[in-house]
């Protein structure tokens, strides 16, 4: 196997030090080691592709707690700011939604959250706010009236707008876009429309998909979700288009 002629072509270079191979998906089958043009490709089980873990199984749960682990240390870097009297709450909060809470949701609406993530998320999210607020574990002070004193909601409200707004977005994207054809497959799937005669689900009960979050938290079939996604895109040209002859 060799990459040479064809990169050579387009002006890149290849750091063999960072790619790696992966089997991601398809069954617990590790792939073997390859060597390419004389370079030794290296087999792994998870990757970190833009500040986020891929791993093979494709669940969200290790990069959902490495998110943690990065938002602990930006936490415990600014013990300071928690323990400071004289800075008011509305700032304590403020920088906590700035700081630890951007870092802790990185790439979040891309994730499809079990049970079992959910509740890591909201007990580091709990824990966090009562260091804020100077609350210790012997204090007996409910989580509720911990979450009226911050106003802050849940992680997972966070997660839902966000994942709420780039399905959104997808769906008013240009039909030859493939993150788009993707989804809209997807959706089609969801109809009971098949790509093609040919088309089998593999045997098994199917994981939870990231579009199971969307009809799930929705409450309604996906495709309706698509469709009023689409006539928001179109509701709001038409309003653009309008302005712009004013």
């Amino acid at each position: 196997m060799s990459f040479k002629p064809g990169v050579k072509t387009l002006g890149l270079r290849i750091s063999w030090t960072k790619t790696k191979v992966q089997n991601v998906g398809a069954g617990n089958h590790t792939p073997t080691d390859i060597t390419v043009d004389g370079n030794l490709v290296e087999c792994v089980e998870s990757f970190v592709y833009l500040g986020s873990v891929q791993p093979s199984e494709g669940q969200c749960l290790p990069d959902t707690k490495r998110r943690i682990a990065l938002a602990s240390s930006v936490m415990a870097s600014l013990s300071k700011i928690w323990r400071d009297k004289r800075l008011s709450l509305s700032f304590k909060i403020q920088t906590y939604k700035a700081l630890i809470l951007s870092t802790l949701l990185y790439a979040a609406e891309t994730w499809t959250v079990r049970a079992e993530d959910a509740r890591i998320l909201e007990s580091f999210h709990m824990k966090c706010q009562r260091q804020i607020l100077g609350i210790r574990w012997q204090d007996h002070v409910r989580n509720a009236e911990v979450t009226i004193q911050t106003g802050l909601p849940s992680v997972i409200d966070h997660i839902v707008k966000r994942r709420n707004a780039i399905f959104g977005h997808i769906a008013r994207m240009p039909s030859n876009v493939p993150v788009h054809q993707t989804l809209s497959c997807q959706v089609d799937l969801s109809l009971g429309r098949p790509p093609d005669r040919s088309w089998k689900r593999r045997p098994g009960p199917p994981p939870k998909r990231w579009l199971d979050q969307i009809r799930d938290e929705s409450q309604r079939p996906t495709a309706d979700v698509w469709r009023d996604a689409v006539r928001r895109g179109h509701r709001g040209a038409t309003q653009r288009s309008s302005t712009t002859t004013r």
